[in-house]
């Protein structure tokens, strides 16, 4: 018997890892989708030249989904995507044509904390989030994986696979809110 897949918009869950906060001086390293069920997928840019190629990839998989969901998409992950996109040369449609949910703006304009970083935030509605690798450190990870260091990738996609998760498990969380704050959104 087949697995029917649910009826309704796809989300997806995205976080890109970069080597700066900047797009005109960094790169990406990376990006990680994660679907609303768990399921992850990571794209590696494991040599800088390659960067254009794993930006095409990465276009092709956003195509699929109607909803994307981040964490401080709209000042970073968005931007940072649309300027290395144009940078190439690629096309934005597919990128800027789906809904985009950034959740940290949500959490930092209806929730009153003290704090709205992703680690607070978990922490705060009680999920685990790991600490043994932060953003920051991801572009000192870059230079050892440039150079075959292969515990540096795999620790800035576990990081990256952390992020998406704990970003997942905030969304689901907070989807009753969503909900009434974002009507227009099908959730």
């Amino acid at each position: 018997m087949q697995k029917r897949e649910k009826a309704g918009p796809k989300i997806c869950f995205l976080d890109v890892e970069a080597t700066s906060l900047e797009a005109d001086v960094g790169i990406i390293v990376g990006a990680g989708l994660m679907e609303d069920n768990g399921r992850f997928s990571y794209i590696s840019v494991n040599r800088p030249e390659l960067e254009k190629d794993k930006l095409k990839e990465l276009l092709g998989r956003l195509e699929q989904y109607h909803i994307i969901v981040t964490w401080n998409g709209k000042s970073f992950d968005i931007p940072f995507l649309v300027s290395r996109i144009i940078k190439h040369g690629l096309k934005v449609e597919s990128l800027l044509s789906a809904y985009h949910l950034d959740m940290a703006e949500l959490v930092r304009n209806n929730l009153k904390l003290s704090r709205t970083d992703l680690f607070h935030v978990s922490k705060f509605l009680g999920i685990r989030k790991d600490v043994t690798t932060l953003g920051q450190d991801v572009p000192g990870l870059y230079v050892k994986a440039m150079k075959g260091d292969r515990v540096a990738v795999k620790r800035i996609e576990m990081h990256c696979k952390d992020d998406l998760n704990v970003l997942r498990l905030i969304f689901l969380r907070l989807r009753p809110l969503v909900r009434i704050l974002k009507p227009e959104l099908p959730t």
